[in-house]
């Protein structure tokens, strides 16, 4: 399978994909340090800046179009929430335009899938209003979808890191991402008719990758800052998994929500250390500097989380023709 990638980041996705067996045709990202990532690491693959200004024909020939569209404006972490309607999230409306002029272009009777990704917020945001606007738009485009929360520890991190995972499939029928989305297991398994939306802590858990030999991770029980700000006080306690990383905890000790426990003393996480919570290799976003690594790594989809829905996209992908719809 080929995957056209926007709001790239740096890479989540598609080292998930590639790791899963899936090509690259395109990758659209805007920030200037993050497409010095993806140039290192995909020296031959496309590239476009400002998805506004990319159109369908611009996106080679995927059989899948992902975006983890910008989270500002949903995150539970930001201050003044606007959803869909903010200048970032709102970005979610040029995705589906991509996609409506790229399918355009195509035999609607071939498989097409999209998936998109964001923060637990996007089902609450505005009333749960931003999250139909969301699922209406893919059915408008011809979709049939369905949607999980998915918590990145299942999948080989030592992070909590809940997402909404929507996958869509031409035709109409939301059986063929709900296989890719169902129960526990192997994405060949079959699952049988289930109740689309239904939100669950995630697939079987397997051992993580992620080791900081020797020490102990002792995470903030709540976000601090804002007690600290009404006069109230931090709180710590030692737990095995790391907080949400995100792109407003970045820097020094007054940001961070984690401290370690090492050598006698007390330390904050290295960029390193955000990086494998992520699943990214050491030294994935060496090219940027410092501050600006906090921010794409906050803001990055889960390395894991990419190629466990990229194996379980291939996997229905093969058996997709049995069921598939046309419309």
């Amino acid at each position: 399978m080929k995957y056209a990638s926007t709001f790239a980041g740096i890479g989540g996705f598609d080292l998930g994909f590639d790791r899963a067996g899936m090509q690259p045709t395109v990758q659209i990202e805007i920030d200037d340090n993050c497409q010095k990532v993806l140039s290192r690491h995909w020296p031959t693959t496309p590239k476009a800046g400002d998805i506004c200004d990319v159109s369908g024909t611009d996106l080679g020939e995927p059989d899948l179009i992902c975006g983890g569209f910008p989270c500002q404006d949903l995150s539970i972490a930001a201050p003044h929430r606007k959803g869909l309607a903010g200048s970032r999230s709102g970005l979610y409306y040029e995705f589906t335009r991509l996609v409506d002029e790229h399918l355009r272009l195509v035999d609607a009777s071939k498989p097409r899938w999209t998936v998109l990704e964001n923060t637990e917020g996007l089902l609450k945001s505005n009333g749960g209003r931003d999250m139909a606007a969301v699922v209406r738009g893919l059915e408008e485009l011809g979709y049939g979808w369905a949607y999980r929360v998915v918590d990145g520890r299942h999948l080989g991190t030592t992070q909590r890191r809940r997402r909404v995972l929507v996958v869509g499939h031409r035709g109409g029928d939301p059986r063929p991402a709900w296989e890719v989305l169902g129960d526990e297991g192997a994405g060949s398994q079959a699952t049988g008719a289930h109740q689309v939306g239904r939100s669950s802590n995630g697939p079987r858990p397997v051992p993580s990758p992620v080791q900081t030999a020797g020490t102990v991770v002792w995470r903030k029980s709540a976000r601090a800052r804002a007690s600290l700000a009404k006069g109230g006080y931090e709180t710590w306690k030692p737990d095995g998994d790391a907080n949400t990383l995100t792109g407003f905890d970045g820097g020094g000790p007054l940001r961070q929500t984690h401290l370690i426990a090492q050598g006698g003393g007390l330390r904050t996480l290295t960029l390193t250390e955000w990086e494998r919570l992520q699943g990214f290799p050491d030294g994935w976003t060496k090219d940027a500097p410092d501050s600006a690594r906090y921010t794409q790594l906050g803001n990055a989809v889960a390395v894991p989380m990419g190629e466990w829905l990229g194996r379980r996209l291939m996997a229905v992908e093969a058996t997709v023709p049995m069921i598939r719809t046309t419309v």
